[in-house]
């Protein structure tokens, strides 16, 4: 999935810087909101319709939105189903920890050939030519009543085992959601790209007609019209590129939305939109990580599982105080049964009896072994934890003044943006009239569409700088993203 990832924003990359390199025009603009992307007298291009496969259509609904894309991707993700399941493994650890007071029964069931023997408690006659069978039934029933904190402690390095893996399946579906955040706004960035190869590929299609009309009335020269051609020809590949990124982008979305992999999906919003919302304070979002990202919560509950399992190791040592009771039940066709008290006859008959007792585990060797290496991994956690927090208070700060200068970065390219489209707009009417050179007239569609895709790639980093504050707070920054 990183180099899907990787492939995918290579290509963005790549085609963007291709695309300010090629001086690139065209007519066509996003359907954003006009207070969002500027325009240059172009319609509103008409939202590709696609159908929702059979797989999609389990969701009832026809088109995703983030909120709907991350519901179902926690619903449906591999990793995480299989990271959720170490929450069962360690609800099994607590209930075999419970069971310690649970009372231990052993039954045997026993038979055998035996010869004749007749008699009584002073005397008996053997018989070897004729066998019969002997039968025994015995039970043994340990109740412990008295263990000195060892099961206690069992029990709570279960329970604290049981929040390691709850906080684990969380930083994994962290880790999901932030990439499924990746391929969503990749795949609206794809879409802006596409429309801006379009515009870029009308225009400059319209700039060669110009061009071969003014050639005729002897306003430029031919060598304008050939510097024109040689930019449309380059931009017919960067058009091409913009529609095999926006491909790969889609089809990087299904596979983590878990769809099949011919299906088509359609966003509510194709395009992208800066996320709206009004940033908190730095202190803020630190208190939030340190209240609820998962990877702390996870090492402060491995802290006290570590503590306690070692000290449930060392109470090992000290014995445990039980309650037991045993019974047996015997037969067999070939030997009399002794009916007196005196007689011991452990062929026919009942037998019980009902104990306290104390049970020593002598095996200190053992226990010194393994609560020394679980002394060792809770002092390795301890030592660990202010370095681990530091260290996530640092990325909570780094991604909060990403956050910040990327939103500048927007308003700042906005304005770029409303710049260069004056600049063509004159450009454009000078060159229609021959009074701008071809050069010049190349000059400003750089720079037009240069402005543009400055100002997609500021939005796109502006909602993944969120995206990551989201991720390193470990709560949703974005109140629109109810999930």
């Amino acid at each position: 999935m990183k180099k899907i990832f990787l492939v995918l924003s290579v290509s963005l990359l790549l085609f963007s810087t291709q695309l300010l390199s090629a001086d690139k025009t065209a007519d066509k603009s996003k359907a954003t909101p006009a207070s969002t992307k500027a325009t240059l007298n172009v319609e509103p291009p008409k939202e590709v319709s696609m159908e929702i496969s059979a797989d999609a259509s389990k969701d009832n609904s026809n088109k995703l939105n983030l909120a709907t894309a991350i519901k179902r991707v926690l619903g449906y993700n591999g990793e995480i189903a299989s990271e959720r399941k170490g929450i069962d493994l360690a609800q099994g650890r607590l209930d075999q920890a419970r069971a310690g007071w649970f009372p231990k029964t052993t039954l045997y069931l026993l038979a055998a050939p035996i010869f004749e023997e007749r008699g009584n408690a002073l005397t008996s006659v053997k018989n070897y030519s004729k066998w019969g069978i002997f039968t025994d039934a015995m039970v043994e029933v340990i109740q412990p009543l008295y263990t000195f904190g060892m099961i206690s402690e069992f029990k709570k390095a279960a329970e604290h085992g049981i929040e390691v893996e709850t906080n684990k399946a969380r930083t994994k579906e962290e880790e999901i959601i932030f990439r499924l955040k990746q391929f969503y706004y990749g795949y609206q960035l794809a879409n802006d790209l596409v429309d801006i190869a379009q515009e870029a590929k009308d225009k400059l299609d319209s700039a060669v007609k110009t061009a071969e009309e003014l050639l005729q009335q002897d306003k430029i020269k031919r060598e304008d019209l050939y510097t024109i051609k040689t930019y449309y020809a380059q931009m017919l590949t960067k058009y091409d590129d913009a529609l095999r990124g926006r491909d790969l982008a889609e089809k990087a979305l299904v596979w983590t939305l878990g769809y099949e992999p011919d299906t088509k999906i359609e966003l509510e919003d194709g395009y992208l939109n800066p996320e709206d919302l009004e940033l908190k304070t730095e202190s803020d979002y630190l208190a939030s990580a340190s209240n609820n990202r998962p990877e702390l919560k996870m090492l402060s509950s491995g802290i006290e599982a570590t503590r306690s399992l070692w000290q449930a190791q060392v109470d090992q040592k000290r014995p445990v105080f039980f309650l037991m009771g045993a019974g047996t039940a015997a037969y067999s066709n070939v030997r009399d049964k002794q009916n007196s008290t005196y007689a011991y006859d452990r062929f026919n008959g009942l037998g019980g009896a009902l104990l306290f007792g104390l049970k020593f585990n002598l095996d200190w060797w053992t226990i010194n072994a393994m609560s020394k290496q679980s002394k060792a991994e809770y002092e390795k956690l301890l030592v660990s934890k202010d370095t681990l927090h530091d260290g996530m208070m640092l990325q909570v700060k780094k991604a909060y003044r990403e956050a910040i200068d990327h939103k500048k970065a927007i308003d700042y390219t906005k304005e770029g943006e409303d710049n260069a489209s004056k600049w063509i707009i004159n450009a454009m009417m000078g060159y229609g009239m021959g009074l701008t050179q071809a050069k010049d007239l190349m000059d400003a569609m750089k720079a037009y569409f240069e402005a543009k895709i400055n100002y997609c790639m500021a939005i796109y980093e502006y909602n993944m700088a969120l995206a990551d504050l989201t991720k390193n707070t470990g709560k949703e920054v974005v109140p629109t993203l109810i999930y």
